[in-house]
């Protein structure tokens, strides 16, 4: 049990985190194949990451123990990921507190000793969770999180700080002045003058702790309702066609499913001609949506991060809807 004493200058630095920490998604993934503990909401995306789990990544579970969860993994969950460093200040703590568990394999072992073999196994691992267990469900994750964030914000708008500390969980209580969490690991009774951020989580089954150096998180599930993979874009989303017409939501749904597309390409997929496609891109390209590479006489054509949301938010709202509880 963690007893925090919130003042009145903690509570006025409280915030809402609105998009996902992916790194912790992605640990929370391991956490659920390693433990086999994910509940029933999570029971179909579970079976579904464990069927295309390569069996030779089991070294992975060996990060894992019922008190502690890896919390380096940040760069290995980007969209554009990077090797995860077993030298970073995260990656050493946590191997410092699976040494004094009496936990250390050879494989942390050797990530402890800065192995590069190790390191190298690690970052093939990773490659292998993140895609099956985090890529095919990212702005499904991403909305639950957003979701979430914004019905605790209007608890407290409604309630103020008492309404959304409450509104947290059913695990935490709020006095007016301690806030108590109901956690298997004993920390600080203060934030030390750290903001306190509340994170939504899409993987989260309970409420985790994490202290860090300039800010105290508290993380907590986003939502009970099942986690289903992303919507696929075979076609232009009916919305999309409504903002953009008909050909331009065409080329944007073309640039996504199509990395570093042509514009003859394009002109192709439209079934115009290359001037024309030239000009849809170029409207798009204005519009924050694409952008333009040129190679020698050949032009590429790129997905926006705008782009990438609005096409994909658009074939999320083409589908079924179903409510987060």
């Amino acid at each position: 049990m963690i007893e925090l004493r919130l003042t009145t200058d903690d509570l006025e630095r409280t915030r809402v985190a609105d998009e996902p920490d992916f790194g912790y998604e992605l640990a929370l993934s391991g956490s659920h194949l390693a433990m086999r503990s994910a509940t029933r909401h999570l029971a179909a995306w579970r079976l579904g990451v464990a069927r295309a789990w390569n069996p030779r990544h089991n070294r992975l579970f060996d990060l894992y123990t019922d008190l502690y969860l890896p919390a380096f993994f940040d760069e290995a969950a980007r969209p554009d990921p990077a090797p995860v460093d077993p030298g970073s200040p995260p990656a050493v703590a946590h191997l410092v507190d699976l040494a004094r568990s009496g936990a250390l394999t050879p494989f942390t072992r050797g990530l402890a000793e800065g192995d590069p073999r190790a390191g190298a196994a690690l970052d093939r691992i990773l490659a292998g969770l993140r895609a099956t267990a985090l890529d095919p469900y990212r702005r499904r994750i991403a909305s639950r999180v957003s979701a979430a964030a914004a019905r605790t914000l209007t608890h407290a708008a409604l309630g103020g700080p008492p309404g959304l500390l409450r509104a947290i969980h059913p695990s935490v209580d709020w006095d007016g002045r301690h806030l108590r969490l109901n956690t298997r690991v004993d920390s600080l009774d203060s934030l030390e003058g750290r903001p306190l951020i509340l994170q939504p989580s899409a993987l989260a089954t309970g409420i985790s702790f994490n202290p860090l150096e300039d800010e105290v998180i508290i993380s907590f599930p986003a939502t009970a309702a099942p986690l289903t993979p992303d919507p696929e874009l075979h076609a232009p989303p009916r919305a999309l066609e409504s903002l953009l017409g008909a050909t331009r939501a065409a080329a944007l749904v073309a640039a996504v499913r199509t990395p570093a597309l042509t514009t003859n390409r394009l002109a192709a997929t439209l079934g115009v001609s290359p001037a024309a496609a030239s000009r849809h891109a170029s409207v798009l390209r204005d519009a924050g949506l694409l952008a333009t590479v040129r190679n020698g006489r050949t032009v590429h054509h790129h997905p926006t991060r705008l782009g990438l949301d609005l096409a994909h938010q658009s074939a999320t709202t083409d589908q079924p809807h179903h409510t987060d509880h």
